[in-house]
Formats: C-alpha cells, structure tokens, sequence
C-alpha cells in the first residue's frame, strides 16, 4: 500500500508541529491515576508489550505523555496521516501506516508482529474519520492475535483549546496546562474469541474507555 508523499510546504508544516509540541510540552505538568495498571499489562507477557487505545481527540496530549516509550502509533495512508507520520517519528516512534478504509489488515499484521519487539501498538479506534467516541473493532483483533492485553486511556489537560468545528473536536492543551493521564485495567482478549464474545469485548473496551475519558475529564475540571 503506497503512502501519501509530502509536499515540501506540508513536511515544513510537520516541523512547526513537531517544534511547537516539544516547546509546549516542556511547560506541561503530568498527573498520573492508575500507573499499576501498566506495570500489570507489562509484566503479563514476556516482552512487555501491551496494546494502548485513547480518543482522537487526544494526540497532542498522548505525544507528549508517551515520550520516551517505545509506542508505535497507527496513521493513515492520507495526507494527514503523513505528516502526524512525520510528526511522531521525529519524536523516536515507530508509526505504522494504515486504517480502517486503507492497508487495515497489513497494519494489524505488523502491530501483532512487533509486540514480540516490545513495541506497543497504539490506536485512536475513532478515528481517522470518526464517528467520535466511537471504538472499531481493529485493537480487538491485534489484542486477540498478539495475546497482549489492552490498556484504555486517557489525557485531558485542565486548559485547551479545543477545534470545535473539527469531527473529533481536537484538543490543544494550553501552555502551563495540567494533564490528567488515566490508565485503565488491563483487558485480555482470549485467543478463540469470536462472534458474540468479540462483540462483548468492544462492548468492553468501549466502556472502559468512555470511563477512563471522564475520569479524566473530572479530575481535569472539564466534565462535560
């Protein structure tokens, strides 16, 4: 599957994301709930690897959080994707190229492959295009493939900017911002898990994810 090739003003537009994040991200505070549930996910298969899903919505925040792990993020084979690609890989992430609508089942293939690595796939299941909020079915199959377990979770800082207008309402967190990081427990996803089970684990992981969003929306002051 052929990836979408930057232009030069788009990779100079890369940049300026990639500069401004760094610079904002160093104004940051990071407050953590629930960090035994990584260290469970970790401990449970050799490698360390486990499977991360948060909301669209949160990427700049998730950069930030993440630094210094070993995340590989999932991105489209669209312009978009390209330069979130340009982005995360200038940050030390192995970005994986794919989606929902193009190159899905290569993406999975090499996310369950490179969690034998220790590597940890990372998906928005809302996205690239939405609905909003609302999980696909992909991280249930690496988690099912991979025998690593999924860890929802969420960033909010307690002051945004937040894109109304866009279809994930994407948030930018203010210079100086609090961010309340919530993991929740670890989901394992059975090997033979199909039909009715697999609906029942997206049932699940979409709860706990919505749980884990609010959790950190009111520990953020911005309940909604």
């Amino acid at each position: 599957m052929k990836s979408f090739t930057l232009a030069g003003k788009d990779r100079a537009l890369a940049w300026l994301i990639h500069i401004l994040l760094r610079c904002m991200a160093k104004t940051w505070r990071f407050k953590y709930t629930g960090q035994e549930n990584i260290l469970a996910a970790a401990s449970a298969v050799a490698s360390g690897s486990y499977a991360q899903v948060f909301w669209h919505e949160n990427i700049l925040a998730t950069l930030a959080v993440m630094f210094g792990t070993r995340m590989a993020p999932l991105a489209s084979h669209s312009k978009d994707g390209a330069i979130v690609t340009m982005v995360t890989e200038s940050m030390g992430y192995r970005t994986i190229r794919g989606s929902s609508s193009k190159g899905g089942p290569e993406a999975r293939d090499e996310l369950v492959e490179i969690t034998g690595d220790g590597y940890l796939p990372t998906l928005t299941p809302d996205g690239p295009r939405g609905p909003r909020r609302k999980l696909k079915s992909g991280i249930i199959d690496i988690a099912r493939r991979s025998g690593v377990s999924i860890i929802p979770f969420a960033p909010v800082a307690d002051r945004s900017w937040v894109l109304h207008k866009s279809w994930d309402h994407f948030q930018i967190p203010k210079p100086f911002a609090t961010i309340h990081v919530v993991f929740g427990a670890p989901i394992h996803v059975p090997s033979d898990t199909s039909g009715s089970a697999f609906g029942a684990k997206r049932a699940q992981v979409q709860g706990a994810l919505d749980a884990a969003q609010a959790l950190a929306e009111a520990l953020a002051g911005r309940s909604r």
